[in-house]
């Protein structure tokens, strides 16, 4: 009973250092965001204060997702320094209770805290980000160009100020540059006054046998163009000029960050069907499983450079390392994903191996520091 109360006690001080940490970095963050949102979205348009806040509090939920590794390991750091200062640990040490028993309280925290991130955080930040950038594009007045594979092929939207271009097609080949089975529909901004509306007319129906992607512009093939009243005009070769990129196309226009956890495995199997390179996605979605791993191992980091006694000093110095550790570990990790991404390495390893190795290396750590 007495050990299950210090346990308590443990859980208790990272529970309240969690949240402190948690504010102060969603303070910076949120002052850092607004700042940036003046400088990039006021720079297209006028926007006041409450607009910048609104705009950054839905830039939020993914922020702190991408920053809770290391929220966790500044977590740990603040909770059991108190305790090594207080003389807390020491107390604890010489009733008995090992090492292993008061990092259990941190270590569930730490994977409650990772579970939470992926299965809830995530899809809500998505869900969020997601707002912001159609409210930035209304705001702006910029349209926003997508990439939206689907069970009936792969769904496009680009336009400007101008025009909106709606284009379908049943596949695609050499990742996603040459469309297949292709049909655009082209609507026109309505103006009234000179001045142009949110609303679009259409304009005309172009069905293609394929459009390649060029430098500036589609190049279709095999076209049939049909306008309101008129008969539909075949051509062999017919040009539409675009902004989309050949490069990064995928890049741009559907990046991994703006899919939740639930909806990855569904949009992987459709990027899939319609032809084009999952690779991203599919490591994007084994570094979001081995989430979990990669905040206990944090966690762990975080803690062993506190379980040094106070009163011997070089508490600081360890502290120092262990910063230096984890985000080493976090650079280590970003390194692996990109070469999952590109298919140097497989990718379960890839998102796996670099926490996987930290949580060995610190629990070695600890029963070194325990048993000797």
């Amino acid at each position: 009973m007495l050990m299950n109360r210090l346990q308590f006690y443990i859980f208790k001080q990272c529970l309240s250092s969690l949240l402190l940490t948690t504010s102060v970095i969603l303070a910076a963050i949120l002052l850092v965001d607004v700042v940036e949102q003046f400088r990039t979205v006021g720079g297209d348009a006028d926007i006041s204060f409450l607009t910048a806040m609104q705009l950054s509090f839905m830039k939020m939920p993914m922020l702190i997702e991408q920053a809770m590794p290391f929220i966790m390991l500044v977590t740990a750091m603040l909770a059991f320094s108190r305790l090594s200062r207080l003389t807390e640990l020491p107390a604890m040490r010489a009733a008995g209770l090992s090492a292993w028993r008061f990092l259990t309280p941190l270590i569930i925290t730490a994977l409650v805290l990772g579970i939470f991130s992926i299965t809830v955080l995530n899809p809500f930040g998505a869900s969020m980000n997601d707002n912001f950038e159609q409210e930035r594009a209304r705001i702006t007045g910029k349209a926003q160009s997508t990439v939206a594979p689907g069970r009936n092929g792969i769904w496009l939207r680009q336009g400007s100020e101008t025009d909106q271009l709606v284009i379908h097609a049943r596949g695609t080949k050499e990742g996603g540059i040459i469309l297949q089975g292709v049909k655009i529909f082209e609507y026109d901004r309505v103006y009234t006054r000179n001045e142009g509306t949110s609303e679009f007319s259409f304009k005309r129906r172009i069905e293609a046998d394929s459009a390649a992607l060029k430098d500036g512009f589609w190049e279709l093939t095999g076209v049939v163009e049909n306008m309101p009243g008129q008969r539909p005009v075949r051509r062999d070769v017919l040009s539409i000029p675009t902004d989309l990129d050949p490069a990064k196309l995928l890049d741009r226009f559907a990046s991994p960050m703006t899919i939740g956890f639930w909806k990855l495995p569904g949009f992987i199997a459709d990027i899939r069907r319609a032809g084009l390179d999952a690779s991203r996605y599919e490591m994007h979605y084994q570094s979001l499983l081995a989430a979990p791993i990669l905040f206990v191992a944090m966690a762990l980091i975080g803690a062993i450079v506190c379980l040094r006694l106070a009163r011997l000093g070089g508490t600081g110095v360890l502290i120092a390392w262990g910063t230096f550790a984890a985000i080493l570990l976090y650079f280590i990790s970003e390194v692996t994903q990109s070469l999952g991404a590109s298919g140097a390495a497989p990718k379960a390893i890839a998102a796996f191996t670099p926490s996987l190795f930290a949580l060995f290396a610190a629990l070695t750590a600890i029963a070194y520091m325990e048993d000797g």
